[in-house]
């Protein structure tokens, strides 16, 4: 049985890495010269613009117009790359994708000076193109027909008057999309550039190294906001200090104002011990004198009390005025 299986893996892992290495089926049939051309045309459109152009097409101008200047021009002040000198377009570096919106993405290298850029620009179907080339398309037959031809091919490549056009005659299809691209009335491109993106090549050990400066940077600035912060928090300690300072220099300043008067206590209502011991304007006593007069009155009336024959005082007597003594503390000074 273990024999049986090992033969079956390894079929199946055969057909997975030849679906593996199988390329992805792009969004649209094109031309990968004729798009490797109509990027080179975005470079050499918009890499070095004079001020006064860029602005305008920054404020006023397409999409791809508005990204290609700005790309370009961060290439030059960020990056500093330096004057362009040409195109690097070998199969190893010109790369072809799906982009996200049904478009394709053409990928070269443009040479500068200090640094090579990569330049992406999206492409989607021209309809329009499609339309003319119909047109040129059928023009095309009915000439080969004419002339002996069987196809536009043969018509192509066997009329040497066209082949002095300067146009590619290798078939139909090339010859008529030079014509409609490079026509000097009403040129027309098969693919519509929609977004360029910019961006400065790098070597692994410049991004390293430009990684290691950033961190650098973000740690530095971490530590020193916790060195801050422990800096201030050490410094709270001493605020209490120094406000308790200023509390007893602005109290040494100021002059010792007036005791204030002690507010007046309410009536209270007056037996005869607490009359006779008012004044002679029955003016209020002290709390002092208060409690002493309370307590000559307490004497005084068990020992009418014990006058009257009463052994032991009871331990509540009723009486005849209205003041309630409820406790007895003593005054602290």
């Amino acid at each position: 049985m273990k024999k049986r299986i090992i033969p079956i893996l390894s079929l199946l892992l055969l057909f997975c890495l030849s679906a593996c290495s199988a390329e992805p089926e792009m969004n649209f049939e094109f031309d990968k010269q004729v798009m490797i051309d109509m990027t080179k045309s975005v470079v050499t459109s918009y890499n070095a613009l004079p001020d006064e152009s860029a602005e305008y097409l920054l404020a006023e101008g397409e999409n791809i117009e508005k990204t290609a200047v700005a790309g370009f021009r961060q290439a030059q002040t960020t990056d500093q790359v330096g004057n362009f000198t040409g195109f690097d377009t070998s199969e190893d570096v010109v790369t072809f994708e799906n982009g996200a919106k049904g478009d394709i993405l053409c990928s070269i290298i443009a040479k500068y000076e200090n640094r090579d850029v990569r330049v992406t620009v999206s492409y989607s179907e021209n309809k329009l193109f499609k339309a003319r080339y119909a047109e040129e398309y059928k023009t095309m037959e009915g000439y080969a027909a004419q002339n002996g031809f069987a196809t536009p091919d043969d018509f192509v490549k066997g009329v040497e008057s066209l082949q002095q056009l300067g146009y590619r005659t290798t078939s139909a299809k090339d010859f008529i999309t030079d014509l409609l691209m490079y026509s000097q009335d009403n040129p027309v491109t098969p693919y519509k550039p929609l977004e360029c993106e910019v961006t400065a090549v790098y070597s692994t050990s410049e991004l390293l190294l430009k990684g290691a400066k950033n961190m650098g940077v973000g740690m530095g600035v971490v530590f020193a906001v916790l060195i801050f912060i422990a800096v201030i928090i050490y410094l709270l300690r001493f605020i209490p200090k120094l406000l308790g300072k200023d509390k007893k220099a602005s109290g040494a300043s100021k002059k010792p104002e007036a005791a204030p008067s002690k507010p007046k206590a309410a009536p209270i209502p007056k037996g005869p011990a607490v009359a006779a011991a008012s004044g002679a304007e029955g003016e209020l006593v002290t709390d002092g004198e208060l409690i002493a007069v309370i307590t000559a009155a307490l004497h005084a009336y068990l020992a009418d009390a014990s006058e009257a024959g009463t052994v032991h005082p009871p331990a509540y007597t009723a009486s005849n005025d209205t003041l309630v003594v409820r406790s007895i503390r003593r005054v602290r000074k």
